[in-house]
């Protein structure tokens, strides 16, 4: 069998959370990638969306969490662990076996040496102090959309739970080839993202001038044990697009998938389901 395609909650960060779930649910979107906006900007309660989620037959595989960043030095850096700290314990309570972060704002032409010492320091540290959680790190803007660096970053930290979260199609807005990146930072790859491009703008998978087929099969073929995820970040209604780029994830799988079995609950994120903080 497959394993899940996950959905995002992102597209509906503007909408109600915990109608969005059950809406969710009744379209049979119930494996999620739940981004913690909703809690983490609007005071959401934790508990009122782990209710949501057993209601509906959900299961929160990745949680996406805000803004932080691991270039910063002492004693900025206290911020981003302070704000890290209270993701963790929003995503053990939904039993979210990873969370999704970011590398930091650094732009690409400040990036030095010093500041490689930096993350990697940083990023060790965060290693310790949660090492039963997995940590994705998402190519999102600046110094992160050079696999290069993000290569050089996760060599330096060289743990198991400090892991890439691919996102082909920030690669290629930034226009940087996705299957280059891909042999680039293959052996750090726990997490994809899946959405498309049109014209430089957002839209739903399987639309758009970007054919990202062959990022997918490249990941299949070499045995890819993480997660997908399909994101909708376009302009159109947010649950007909997101919806609709499931659908199309979950049947190139399908067709692209030729190994046989794929692993269920015992991925490589674990589960804390049930647990607390």
């Amino acid at each position: 069998m497959t394993f899940p395609v996950l959905a995002s909650t992102t597209s509906h960060k503007k909408e109600p959370l915990v109608p969005t779930l059950e809406v969710f649910a009744r379209l049979g979107l119930r494996d999620l990638d739940l981004n913690l906006h909703h809690v983490l900007e609007e005071g959401v309660a934790v508990e009122d969306v782990a209710d949501a989620v057993a209601a509906g037959g959900q299961r929160v595989w990745v949680a996406s969490g805000g803004w932080c960043d691991f270039f910063h030095r002492p004693p900025r850096i206290e911020h981003t662990f302070d704000s890290v700290d209270r993701q963790v314990g929003i995503a053990r309570r939904l039993g979210a076996g990873a969370l999704r972060l970011f590398f930091g704002r650094l732009k690409r032409d400040d990036y030095t040496p010093a500041d490689l010492d930096t993350i990697g320091e940083n990023l060790s540290r965060l290693s310790d102090r949660h090492p039963e959680l997995t940590f994705v790190f998402e190519n999102h803007d600046g110094a992160s959309l050079d696999p290069e660096i993000c290569r050089e970053v996760f060599e330096r930290v060289n743990r198991m739970n400090i892991r890439m979260n691919f996102d082909p199609i920030n690669f290629e807005r930034a226009g940087v080839g996705a299957l280059g990146a891909l042999v680039t930072l293959r052996p750090f790859v726990a997490h994809v993202h899946l959405k498309g491009l049109d014209h430089g703008e957002f839209c739903e998978y399987g639309a758009g001038d970007v054919d990202l087929k062959p990022v997918v099969r490249s990941l299949l073929e070499e045995s890819y044990d993480g997660r997908i995820t399909v994101e909708y970040e376009g302009k159109s209604d947010g649950t007909l697009r997101l919806y609709q780029s499931v659908q199309r994830a979950r049947a190139d799988l399908a067709t692209l998938n030729r190994r046989g079995s794929r692993p269920t609950d015992d991925d490589r994120y674990g589960s804390l389901k049930g647990q607390s903080d």
